[in-house]
């Protein structure tokens, strides 16, 4: 019986070996990657692994750096102490101007950005308190909060691009409406902010149209479409990504031909509890990709040296 078990995996291996005569790769496909959308614990809402862990499996994986991202705390301060326990690894963090840092609230911008470490880069709009977000998920009779009605921007907003504009940070768009986008992109580009990063952008939250995400990359700005948004849809197998329009590889391609790889960015938007992790997503979104005929040239642009660009870092 032994013999024949031997037989029966020697016969395995030497039938692997046979498929395929090529060594594994060196580096994983998410190696050298910067995710931009790292959601992680602490927070209030359930997160699979905290920010330690998720560095330290990027580290693992080869990447160069992370976003970390809180719906309702900044998190510059954080990023900072993580950089302390992983050194090797980029770790950025910033503020969403949700109604618990005050809104659309150009202290907490300034507060932010001066914390302990300089790890603060990222000004997100308002997420899931923007009007947007809550009449498309949630309430469509409730008001949420804004930053441009009527085709202006808010003074409180003027006051948080010019930071933005003197700090050199990024600018994200968060979850407001489309033509809160495009008026908030114009008056930044008019103030001479570089760094503009258009969240999720065709998905339903924003729900931009390719000819929106196309006037907007030609204002300068750089359209994430996220891997989280691969797996939504009504057949999704986290309840709340069926309330979300699936994005995939093939929206990926067809951005590309309208808007330029130049002009995107592949992110991960993970963390929920139940969700798998943020490497793993990005190694899935680029293998989803590869299999659209998607270029590795252009991976390369989406994944690692425009989010390079972003935030400031030599490609």
């Amino acid at each position: 019986m032994r013999r024949a078990l031997f037989l029966i995996c020697a016969w395995s291996a030497a039938g692997a070996l046979a498929q395929s005569d090529a060594p594994p790769p060196a580096a994983g496909p998410a190696a050298g990657a910067i995710d931009l959308h790292v959601h992680a614990n602490p927070d209030v809402f359930g997160r699979s692994l905290d920010d330690i862990d998720v560095a330290r499996l990027a580290k693992a994986k080869g990447m160069r750096g992370i976003v970390l991202k809180n719906h309702v705390s900044e998190t510059a301060s954080r990023a900072a102490l993580v950089m302390k326990v992983v050194p090797e690894l980029e770790v950025w963090g910033g503020i969403v101007l949700n109604k618990a840092v005050g809104g659309v609230n150009p202290d907490a911008v300034e507060w932010m950005h001066r914390m302990y470490g300089a790890r603060g880069k990222v000004v997100w709009l308002p997420t899931f308190e923007a009007d947007k977000h809550v009449k498309t998920l949630s309430k469509p009779d409730a008001r949420g909060l804004v930053v441009a009605p009527g085709g202006r921007v808010t003074p409180e907003m003027e006051a948080i691009l010019k930071i933005i504009a003197r700090e050199n940070l990024v600018l994200a768009t968060g979850h407001v409406h489309p033509d809160e986008i495009v008026t908030v992109v114009r008056r930044a580009r008019e103030l001479g902010i570089k760094n503009i990063l258009v969240n999720h952008g065709l998905t339903n939250v924003p729900g931009l149209t390719m000819a929106q995400a196309k006037q907007l990359a030609d204002m300068g700005a750089v359209i994430e479409i996220a891997f989280l948004h691969f797996r939504a849809g009504p057949n999704a197998s986290l309840a709340f990504l069926t309330y979300w329009t699936q994005v995939n590889a093939k929206t990926v391609v067809q951005a590309i031909k309208a808007i330029g790889a130049q002009n995107l960015v592949i992110s991960s938007d993970v963390g929920q509890s139940g969700n798998i992790t943020h490497p793993d997503g990005l190694e899935i979104a680029v293998g989803e990709m590869k299999a659209e005929g998607i270029s590795e040239a252009d991976i390369d642009l989406m994944m690692r040296k425009n989010p390079a660009r972003l935030l400031g870092l030599a490609n």
